[in-house]
């Protein structure tokens, strides 16, 4: 039977070779990429779309291209705490090419896949258009101008100057692919494919189009191809088409290979335009076959089988690369959370570039496609603000034309926390291009969509065991669910709720009655927010709900299809609401930090999503300052049978992970001495994972390793090198934070630097060094052409900022081959202790030395008798992290107002007893002050809290206007007199109404009387 299958698709082949022998008319039909050599200014300049203009002073560059990301953090930069203090404003981009003479009369576009934001492009100063939205891909003809000219200019001038532009971090410029993409002039429309499958059955949708001006009679040969090359169905059409044109044909494939998460498996549908016997055009289409249904009590299934998804919301940027990741950056990342046992990703909130889709094809990764934020204003000048009426039908429709074919896509979305009656179109338009896969929304206007999608109010106590009176008979996935916080390397015992607030939560149990640990990354005196706290890895921290127990109600409950917790991935920007703004820059609710480096979290998660046999131990055994015999909670993550614990080789017990979601972890409360500690699991009986891990001593050295592929072949590779601070045995060492000062031998340069911490400002990209983050550190690296060998230096001064418990410091130098032959120069070190500049001359390092506190140690590095780098480094009281007994604070957290919106009012410190670091002043009539406020629940009622401080003679006080989303909440609200001004204080509460998403509570002065206000809080 199956040599006679053989034989039938040979035949079936041979059949239909001749449609294409000339399938690939290698100067008729290409898309050239259009990334290399471009010119660059990151300013505003009057005429540079002209043909003539000298960009001669511009900087050269390859895209993608993120400019903010390559600048310095800055509070006073207009991005703010929203999109994390990087500069943005405009940027203008040029590129010349000569005009091929194969080109004129075709069909010629310039093509985007992403341009962030208000782009405008010229070709040869003739305006081709102009794009608001900066997650779209688009295009332009330039078809006649190719034809006339034997040159073209391009210029493209993006604006991302008014701030904020969104709610998170942007990028700004041209920050995807750029093509040429080159036709005939009868060819398949752009994103003119449409495939859609059923069982066996592929039903194929091809637009056809012609400058032509006479009728054409044109062939489509339409053939299926499998991953082996063969062809394994065919299909023969003939219309005549006049200047536009639609194919609809139906396809079967015998016993097709399916697609789905285990087994991603891709098909090609090749679609071939013959005018005549001659190919005028091909366009090839990877598609999935499967099988997709959703059932409200159950959730979806994909081919006959129920599967949860297992997902998380991601942003754009990655860290230090911003918002132009290169391809394998994403893959990597793509492949990270696939490894952490996610099966599903929800493109939080715009569509991701084109490559991240094909990515999620071809591995397996299940795709929320998400289209917009607010369909109205969320942040001051974002899409919805200026853009949203005009363009969310062409933005939405190039959207969903250009991803529907992809298989990893189940499910769409339109908006999140926002509403309006516009839902209702949008929807409908998602239906009408794509009646495959339903719409649902981040808990936006929710009446209308085909699945109910629920934020963070789904996490709220009493949700989840209620479901089905939410769910009105629709499928129901938790879109933003669950919000957790959790610093890499950071521990505390005591349960913390964002803001203090406990309402509606689910209890979390402190996992001791004193907290063990003290370390923080600043004093308390240097804070200048409340809210400014790291927080534990434990699982422990949270706004409602526990990770596990989120875990647990997804397994458990069959009517919860789906959960996208908030996020995969630490992301630049929002670092206000939550995290208390400058010098917070980041948003730290990721499994994975802004580095790429997993948190405890990603091991839970592995631990409960994940077959292979796995260990992992929380927290890292080295504890300074923690007393002898304290007792530490030490959790151990697993996904086998039983768990063994050992404590210098003596076993304190095996346990069996459990099923309830307080049980998921082991736990040992162990006494605190210095040690090794080894978690051993069980399957069967038989060892099949185990982890150790050391009490490390003072840091010594540094290692260095690549995390994912290796330096490839190719101009622009990129490659990700780990650093991690060890003690002079090899033991990781969980404190570090040294700086690391790198130089590239050989073809390469450094593309950016990163650590993962969302406290430190230092610029990624221009320098060669940066501080260590909890112990490690992370060099991109980028190859400068596709031969050559690349070998990278590292030089680090190590020892504890402090001098904690040792005054030792050591200088190590490592060396890693990247690519080609490793070089093995001789290294040299010189060192000075007294703040001089070394030479040759001052002392040679040959071991560790000590130091005082406040001595400032500099290193001169010669390789083969060549000065190279100096390093520096600080010790003293001031330096570094601190160890300071921890000051408990249970109390609600309000918005402090002197880091408010402030008009006609002024910020003062001269008082007592207020929060924060000042309080904000009014003294004249109509001065205001008014607060941005996210709310990831649902809408509801709510209490504002005003703690203030007046008082007036002859009067009972003062009264203000309260408004809250432009709507007045009280006109005439008094604010009684307190004893003292600016000492005393008072709380008023007000009842108001908080929308989903975005708020704007403002309070406005109606006299010319002195009122202070220190804080608000929102209950």
């Amino acid at each position: 039977m199956r040599v006679k299958n053989l034989i039938l698709l040979f035949v079936f082949n041979i059949i239909f070779s001749g449609f294409s022998n000339n399938e690939n008319p290698k100067n008729d039909i290409k898309r050239i990429s259009f990334d290399a050599n471009w010119k660059f200014i990151q300013q505003d300049i009057i005429g540079a779309e002209k043909v003539f203009f000298d960009d001669t002073s511009w900087r050269t560059l390859n895209l993608p291209h993120d400019w903010s990301i390559e600048g310095k953090y800055n509070k006073k930069n207009p991005m703010g705490a929203g999109a994390g203090y990087l500069p943005a404003g405009f940027g203008w981009y040029r590129k010349t090419i000569t005009v091929p003479e194969n080109w004129k009369g075709k069909h010629i576009e310039i093509a985007f896949d992403g341009v962030f934001m208000n782009s405008t492009v010229w070709a040869n100063g003739q305006k081709l258009g102009t794009r608001p939205y900066g997650w779209i891909s688009f295009a332009y003809d330039v078809s006649k101008i190719a034809k006339t000219s034997k040159t073209i200019t391009f210029a493209v001038r993006v604006d991302n100057d008014k701030q904020p532009s969104a709610r998170w971090y942007t990028g700004s410029g041209i920050y995807a692919h750029t093509w040429i993409d080159i036709k005939n002039n009868t060819h398949v429309k752009r994103d003119g494919i449409f495939i859609k499958t059923k069982g066996n059955k592929v039903f194929v949708e091809a637009e056809l189009f012609t400058k032509e001006e006479n009728r054409k009679k044109v062939k489509l040969i339409t053939s299926i191809i499998d991953e082996n090359g063969v062809v394994v169905a065919c299909n023969k059409d003939k219309i005549k088409l006049e200047k536009e044109g639609l194919v609809t044909l139906d396809l079967e494939i015998k016993n097709p290979e399916l697609w789905s998460i285990e087994n991603p498996y891709l098909y090609t549908l090749k679609s071939e335009v013959f005018i005549g016997s001659k190919v005028v055009d091909v366009v090839k289409t990877k598609f999935g076959v499967r099988d997709i249904e959703w059932i409200a009590e159950s959730g979806m299934w994909i081919n006959g089988k129920n599967v949860k998804l297992q997902g998380v919301c991601n942003h754009q940027d990655a860290g230090a690369l911003g918002a132009a990741v290169p391809y394998k950056i994403l893959k990597f990342r793509v492949q990270q959370l696939k490894d952490m046992g996610v099966n599903a990703i929800r493109t939080a909130h715009n569509p991701q570039t084109p490559e991240f889709y094909d990515i999620c094809d071809e591995l397996g990764m299940l795709v929320m496609d998400e289209i917009f934020d607010g369909w109205k204003r969320k942040a001051k000048n974002d899409y919805g603000a200026h853009h949203f009426n005009k363009w969310w039908k062409q933005d939405l429709t190039d959207w969903i034309k250009r991803d529907r074919n992809h298989p990893s896509i189940v499910i769409y979305s339109v908006g999140n926390e926002t509403k309006g009656a516009i839902a209702k179109d949008l929807v409908a338009t998602c239906n009408l291009l794509d009646p495959t896969r339903p719409v649902t929304s981040g808990h936006s206007s929710s009446e209308y969509m085909n699945v109910l999608g629920v934020n963070g109010g789904s996490e709220r106590n009493g949700y989840m065991e209620n479901l089905s009176e939410h769910q009105k008979g629709k499928v129901f996935i938790g879109t933003e669910n669950t919000h957790t916080w959790q610093v890499r390397g950071y521990y505390r015992t005591k349960t913390w709720y964002r803001d203090g607030l406990k309402k509606n939560v689910y209890s979390i149990e402190d996992l001791t009655e004193k907290e063990v640990f003290t370390h923080d990354w600043t004093a308390l005196e240097n804070k200048t927010n409340r809210k400014q706290v790291f927080n534990s890895s434990y699982d422990n921290a949270t706004v409602r709900v526990s990770s596990r127990l989120n875990i647990a109600q997804l397994r458990d409950i069959p009517a919860y299809a789906g959960s996208f917790r908030w996020t995969g991935y630490d992301y630049i920007g929002e670092a206000g609401y939550v995290h208390g703004g400058w010098p917070f820059k980041a948003f730290m609710g990721g499994a994975i930090d802004l580095a790429n480096f997993e948190k405890d979290l990603f091991y839970l998660y592995q631990s409960q999503w994940t077959e292979k046999p796995m260990v992992h131990i929380l927290p890292h055994w080295t504890h300074p300052k923690v007393a002898l015999d304290t007792e530490i909670p030490v959790w151990v993550y697993s996904n086998t049978d039983e768990v063994e614990l050992f404590f210098n080789n003596v076993s304190l017990g095996r346990q069996k992970p459990g099923q309830a979601w307080d049980k998921m972890q082991c736990q040992w409360l162990v006494k605190w001495q210095p040690g090794t500690l080894k978690a051993v699991g069980y399957k069967e009986g038989k060892v099949v994972s185990e982890e150790i891990i050391r009490t490390a001593n003072q840091p010594s050295k540094i290692k260095l390793s690549v995390d994912g592929a290796a330096l490839g072949d190719i101009e622009d590779d990129i490659v990700q090198v780990r650093v991690t601070t060890t003690d002079d045995k090899g033991e990781f060492y969980p404190y570090g934070e040294n700086r690391t000062y790198f130089n590239v031998f050989g073809a390469g340069k450094i593309k950016a630097l990163d650590n993962g911490s969302p406290v430190d400002v230092e610029q990624h990209v221009g320098p060669n060094n940066r501080i260590a983050f909890y112990g490690l550190t992370r060099a991109y690296i980028a190859a400068t052409s596709n031969k050559g060998a690349v070998n990278l230096l590292a030089s680090s001064i190590l020892g504890e900022k402090k001098l904690i418990t040792s005054n030792k410091v050591s200088i190590d130098t490592k060396i890693i081959n990247l690519r080609g032959n490793i070089i093995n120069p001789k290294i040299e070190v010189y060192y000075t202790t007294n703040g001089d500049i070394p030479t040759i001359k001052s002392t040679k390092y040959k071991g560790s030395f000590t130091v005082d506190l406040e001595t400032t140690v500099k290193a001169l590095i010669v390789v083969d008798g060549k000065t190279i780098q100096i390093l520096e480094e600080k010790f003293g009281k001031n330096e570094g992290f601190t160890w300071n007994e921890t000051i408990v604070n249970n109390a609600n957290i309000g918005e402090q107002a002197e880091e408010a919106t402030l008009k006609n009012a002024s910020i003062s410190s001269k008082g007592k007893n207020f929060n924060g670091k000042g309080f904000v002043r009014f003294d004249k009539k109509e001065a205001s002050i008014s607060w941005y406020q996210e709310n990831d629940g649902g809408a509801r009622n709510a209490d504002l809290i005003i703690r203030y401080s007046t008082n007036n003679k002859n009067k009972i006080g003062a009264f203000v206007k309260v408004t809250v989303n432009g709507k007045v909440i009280n006109n005439k609200q008094l604010l009684s007199n307190t004893k003292n001004v600016a000492n005393n204080w008072k709380k008023v509460k007000i009842p108001i109404m908080i929308d989903r998403g975005a708020n704007t509570i403002k309070i406005e002065s109606l006299e010319d009387r002195v009122v202070l206000i220190d804080e608000i809080l929102v209950n």
